[in-house]
């Protein structure tokens, strides 16, 4: 009896360990000015501290949003905490506007669901559910695309 909760145990060990691993990701890329979607558009995920993509990979490989801006991916290596988003020919609505470096947490994302700052207009709010990053962005100036 003792040996089958033993095994009982085990198996529910693995299973749990099983369904982390299978977490999906999903980021909804939002216009900060108007709370619409923006579609069609190219996204990278970074992870924080050494170049490379949530896989682990160095060629980033990377995502277009769906009708609804959203992205979604499971394949996230274990040892990633958090990651950084770049949207082309976007900023996101950030106090410091100029830099898209700000890293999201994967355990928050996870566990609550996450919602950038939007300070291109405060009116234009949203929840998210856990699993989910909601990010705010606006276009680029003129000077910041040439810029790149």
């Amino acid at each position: 009896m003792n040996r089958s909760y033993k095994a009982i145990a085990l198996v529910f060990l693995f299973a749990s360990v099983v369904m982390t691993d299978a977490q999906t990701l999903r980021v909804q890329i939002l216009s900060g000015k108007s709370g619409k979607p923006i579609a069609n558009e190219h996204v990278n995920l970074f992870r924080t501290g050494e170049f490379g993509d949530l896989a682990g990979d160095r060629n980033v490989r990377g995502f277009n949003t769906d009708d609804d801006g959203v992205i979604a991916t499971s394949d996230i290596a274990p040892d990633i905490h958090s990651f950084l988003v770049s949207v082309d020919w976007h900023r996101q609505c950030t106090e410091n506007e100029k830099v898209n470096h700000i890293a999201f947490s994967l355990q928050e994302i996870f566990a609550k669901g996450v919602v950038s700052e939007n300070t291109c207009k405060s009116k234009v709010k949203r929840t998210a559910k856990p699993g989910t990053l909601i990010l705010f962005v606006r276009d680029e100036t003129f000077f910041e695309k040439m810029a790149h």
